[in-house]
């Protein structure tokens, strides 16, 4: 009986190869088409949040994360502008970091802090770069 099992998987096998061999040429890929490159072996897509906005006495920010895989690890990157919203000779000042863990505890992998004096008009985008983490944060204050 195992004899048979096996007789039978062989055939179905068989049966599937010669039907993958019958799909016609024109669906197959084209032959310019170049192979992924090196960096982007094993990498998601890029998930990104809406812009999201935090308040205080003096200062604001706009900010954005992203997350992403390669190779099973784990990036976060973030990107913000920042606005001085008061005429008081102080500026807002922005830690950015990017972690695991963020809820229960956060493990900072990397941080950064950021500054922008001008009441006139708003920071330019500040782009953090990719970081390891699964999270990105962003706290600002008037210093």
């Amino acid at each position: 009986m195992l004899s048979r099992k096996r007789i039978a998987l062989a055939a179905a096998g068989l049966a599937l190869a010669g039907s993958l061999a019958a799909v016609p040429a024109a669906t197959a890929a084209p032959a310019s088409a170049s192979a992924p490159s090196v960096g982007n072996v094993g990498t998601t897509a890029n998930h990104c949040s809406g812009w999201k906005e935090i308040h205080i006495t003096g200062g604001a920010a706009k900010y954005m994360e992203c997350t992403r895989k390669v190779n099973g690890k784990s990036y976060a990157s973030g990107a913000f502008y920042l606005w001085d919203t008061k005429h008081d000779g102080k500026a807002v000042q922005a830690y950015a970091e990017t972690d695991y863990n963020h809820w229960y505890g956060d493990d900072v992998t990397w941080e950064h802090f950021y500054g922008w004096g001008n009441d006139t008009h708003g920071s330019p985008k500040i782009i953090t770069g990719w970081h390891r983490g699964n999270d990105f944060g962003l706290r600002i204050y008037l210093r």
